[in-house]
Parts: C-alpha cells; structure tokens; sequence
C-alpha cells in the first residue's frame, strides 16, 4: 500500500513556539481522511509539510507516493469563488496523483457544484487528507483525525461518532472538575477546622499554663512544642494535597468548552414593516448583466437565505441592498440599520483593540464596551488583543460582539457565505449569536447543515 508518513514531526514558525511536536502519523493511498481542529492549530501548515511544500524543524517523512495540494481558493476579479474553486478541483481530480491533499475543498460551491464533487471524491481511486469544516462531507470519510496542541487524535469513524466520543469525553472532563471542586471544599474546610481548633486548645494550654507552678510551666511549653510541630506537618501535607487539587482544577477548566456568548435584546420595541424593498432592479458588470428586473421584499424580524448557482448574483444582491453596489436601473429602499458582514469579516478596525471597535461600532462607553466583550468570551488581557491578530473564530467572535452585542442591534444583519474557513467550533457559535438575535437576517450560505440550525422562514432562489 502506497502511503505518506510522519515521522515525529516537529515545526515552528519563525519566533513562535512549536506548532507541531514530536508528531506522527501515516496517511495511505486507499483512506479519505479529514482533519479538524480551531483555526490556527496548524491544519493547513500540516498539508504543507505532507506535500514536501514546507519542511520540517525536526523529524522526518517516508513518501511512497505521489500527492497533489489544493489550497485554499483567493477568488480573482474575473470569475467567482465557486466558479475558481471549481477549476481548480477539476486540476486536482485530473492530477491522479496517489493521494489528494485538499484545503476546505467545499469552499464557494453551490449544490450541484458540491454533489458533482463528492461523486468524484468517492469514486477516486486514490487516498485523500481533507481540511475541512463541512460537516455534510465530515460525515462521509473514513476517518476523522482532531489536530490539537500539536498533536493529531485519531477517532475511527465520521463527524457524528467524532461528536458521540467528544461529548462523552466533555461529560468525563465535567465530572472529575466537579469532584475536584468538592475536594478543594473539603480541604480548604478541613484546614479552617485545624486552624479553629488549634486556636481554642491553644487558649485552654495558656489558661492551664497560667494557673501552674514554674517546672509544670517548662513541661507544658514542651508538649505545645510538640503538638506545633505535628500540626505544622499536617497543615503542609493538607496544603500540598490542596495546590495538587487547584492545579488539577485548572488544567480541566482549560480543557472545558467555554464558548457560550450572551446577545441582549433590542433596546426599542420592534414594530413590523417593511425593511427592505427591491423593485425592478438590473444590474450589469459591463456587458454582461447579472440581475434583470429582479424584485425582494424583507420585514422586520424575518429570516431570508438566497439560494443560486455559482455567478448568479447572490452576493450582487447583498452589495446592492448594503450600498456598496448601485443598481444600473431600478429601486433599491432600505428602513433602518443595516450591517454587512463580507466574506473577509473585514468590518473592524485591524489597528484597534477588541473593545475598542465595539466601542467605536456600537457607539457605548468603554466600560460597556467591556461587558460586551466579555460576554463573547473576550475578558482580560483577551479584550485588548488587536483585531489584526485574532484568528478566524476570535474575528467573527469581535464582529458579532460588535455589532449584534449591545442594545442598540441592525434592523438587517447581511451575511455572505459566514461559514467559509470557519472551524467547526466557531460555526456553532455563529449558529448560537443568530438564534439568540431577533432581528431580520439574509444569508447567502451553501452549508446546508449550519442553514438547518437556523430558523429560517424562506429561500428565494436567483
């Protein structure tokens, strides 16, 4: 069997401490293997470094067969990104090459796009390593690896075993952090009742030591001597047992998901009316005209997915309804707030902090700004990060806290495709703020599984 192996692989990027240490694994020719793991965990350095792309630090491979490395798509002005996407797996599919290494394949693809491509897929004859946060295409490998702290996990089966086995684990992990508070209760119990008791027979020696003679007095201050220096022993003993118990505590409580976020409601009444009105619009890029007398209502509170092929005009429907675009011929009207978050999530201030931008964006006090950001899971040190650094999941995480976490919400949130790169984690998270927020939504999105967690109320097809 031809095959791919790492072998106690260990990289870092330049000045950051090891992505990868010590890891190994062997990917094989006759496998479709998915990897999952948060942004940044290193998924797409570890398709790198399989491709001979990237070399290790320390380690080595042992490659008996040929591989192809898809990347991740950057669409280009001409085409869009299910339209490149589509090329370039075309290019992949024809490489025949032993294994396919692939970078969130599904990425832009419309349903026919996605069917076509998990028929080619499976019917290939090779293996192939796939980063990716499609949970329709997870369930459908061979196996599931969770690339973690540097480390891959082996689960032996597809995403839902993979959310059985985690859950399972979380439920593990919930019960020693119980019983591990219960026993830093009792320890730290313990050692006030020691202490109590030691003060009260420490007052009854003194009394005793008072009302005897000088010789008594030297023996008693012997034995108290004594009785100190055993109960110095037992307290650092307790003491021990008591640090070995909150260290415990805290490597689980860094271990539990702590992802939950906290949207409030609106601070004015919402009234039913219309938000959105297009009528008889046209829109052209050049020559070639995209939208022709295309007509969309939306009202307050109503949640509205617009479903079409690749180069419909989807996201042409977005911009125009945001402003960025200008119709060539028709009516676009708009009643309220609008907030659009793009594809890049590229609404906030890369040069300021987190609480910052929801300073700035949501128009509250600094103070109000750090309630806000705490409740998106940003507190500390965390809140003051800049938005320029933060990852995937930590940049939607700011946008939403920015503009759907205070009182003062959009009429309208505008999202396109919110999903793309993604990690799993942060999906469920967007799926969380938007069921939580009671505003009107539109969504171009073909992730049909996160479409379902939502509350739709209609599809418009283009």
């Amino acid at each position: 069997m031809k095959y791919i192996s790492l072998l106690n692989i260990t990289f870092a990027y330049s000045g950051a401490d090891d992505l990868f240490s010590n890891l190994s694994y062997s990917f094989s020719a006759d496998k479709k293997v998915a990897i999952i793991g948060d942004n940044g965990a290193g998924k797409t350095t570890l398709l790198k470094i399989i491709s001979g792309d990237l070399l290790p630090d320390s380690g080595r491979i042992v490659r008996n067969a040929t591989c192809y490395l898809l990347n991740q798509i950057n669409t280009n002005s001409t085409k869009s990104g299910g339209q490149s996407q589509q090329q370039a797996l075309a290019r992949a599919f024809d490489s025949g090459t032993d294994i396919l290494l692939l970078d969130e394949p599904t990425n832009n693809l419309d349903a026919s796009s996605r069917q076509d491509f998990f028929r080619k897929l499976f019917s290939y004859r090779g293996g192939a390593v796939i980063v990716s946060h499609d949970r329709l295409l997870l369930n459908q490998v061979d196996m599931l690896l969770e690339l973690h702290n540097g480390k891959l996990s082996v689960f032996g089966g597809n995403y839902d075993f993979y959310i059985a086995q985690k859950r399972q684990m979380q439920e593990s992990l919930e019960s020693k952090y119980t019983s591990v508070q219960q026993e830093i209760t009792r320890l730290n119990a313990t050692m006030a009742k020691a202490q109590n008791m030691r003060q009260h027979h420490e007052a009854k020696q003194q009394k005793e030591r008072n009302n005897k003679s000088a010789g008594s007095k030297i023996a008693a201050n012997a034995m108290k001597g004594k009785s100190q220096e055993t109960e110095a022993k037992r307290k650092k003993l307790i003491q021990a047992k008591l640090s070995k118990q909150i260290k415990c505590s805290a490597e689980l409580s860094a271990q539990l998901r702590n992802d939950t976020i906290k949207v409030p409601l609106p601070n004015v009444k919402v009234y039913d009316k219309e938000i959105i009105r297009l009528e008889n619009v046209f829109f052209s890029y050049g020559d070639k005209f995209v939208l022709s007398d295309f007509n969309l209502t939306i009202r307050t509170g109503e949640r509205v997915r617009l479903i079409g092929d690749n180069g419909a005009g989807k996201t042409t429907i977005l911009k125009l309804i945001s402003g960025v675009l200008q119709p060539s011929s028709g009516a676009v009207k708009a009643s309220g707030k609008i907030a659009y978050l793009n594809q890049d999530l590229s609404l906030l201030n890369p040069d300021k902090s987190v609480v910052e931008n929801i300073a700035d964006y949501a128009d509250v006090l600094l103070h109000d700004a750090h309630v806000i950001a705490a409740n998106f899971g940003f507190r500390g040190d965390a809140s003051k990060k800049q938005v320029g650094v933060l990852s995937g999941g930590e940049l939607l995480k700011a946008t939403l806290a920015a503009v759907i976490g205070s009182g003062n919400q959009p009429d309208l949130l505008i999202l396109d495709e919110p999903t793309n790169n993604l990690d799993i984690k942060s999906t469920m998270v967007l799926e969380e703020a938007l069921n939580q927020y009671k505003g009107a939504v539109l969504i171009v999105s073909h992730d049909d599984i996160f479409m379902q967690k939502l509350n739709m109320n209609r599809s418009i097809r283009i």
